[in-house]
């Protein structure tokens, strides 16, 4: 059975002196909360175009000198990161008849995504998300940041600052994430269950 859900933190401005935080580090593994991190960053300042040429590369350890950059290098990374911790539900069943590069490219939307609350056993976890559609204002407004202080993360927006930058303007999606733990790995399920009426 699966536990009782455990509310995890989001301030909204003016809950806090400091940064909103989004993560309550006591009720949601540390591999989830490195997850949602990962992909917030990798929403916030890459843009779609920018991700799919990375996709171009996702065979490779390393980028080419022609696009190496310390932002690239760093979303890069996350991106495989954050695919290696994808579950395929059923992995015998052919979801997509197109080349890889398109089943990669289902997985990195220009979305930011704040974690509400979770249920959890030992072996899965269900995680509540709203999900920001992240304009490409936002983005490029997010990239110029990281440029102008050369990626220096006490210096770039943080997590929170970004999700409040945009929920301010966008009504979230409520998704339901679903988390197995597999070898002492948290694993997410490549499907997601959407809460239509909000």
């Amino acid at each position: 059975m699966i536990a009782l859900a455990l509310v995890l933190i989001f301030s909204y401005p003016g809950l806090s002196n400091g940064s909103p935080c989004l993560y309550d580090f006591t009720s949601i593994p540390q591999q989830i909360v490195e997850f949602y991190e990962d992909y917030n960053f990798v929403a916030s300042f890459s843009t779609p175009a920018e991700r799919e040429k990375l996709i171009d590369n996702f065979e490779r350890e390393v980028l080419p000198g022609d696009i190496r950059s310390e932002r690239f290098n760093q979303v890069f990374r996350m991106m495989k990161r954050l695919y290696s911790r994808m579950m395929r539900f059923d992995p015998k069943m052919p979801i997509y008849h197109g080349s890889r590069k398109a089943a990669i490219k289902y997985f990195f939307n220009s979305e930011l995504l704040e974690t509400r609350e979770i249920e959890r056993s030992d072996k899965k976890a269900v995680v509540e998300v709203l999900s920001y559609s992240v304009e490409p204002e936002f983005v490029n407004r997010f990239i110029d940041q990281f440029n102008e202080n050369a990626g220096d993360e006490d210096k770039i927006p943080s997590v929170g600052d970004r999700v409040n930058t945009v929920k301010s303007k966008i009504i979230p999606r409520v998704e339901f994430h679903i988390w197995y733990l597999q070898d002492g790995k948290w694993m997410k399920a490549e499907h997601k269950n959407i809460y239509i009426k909000q």
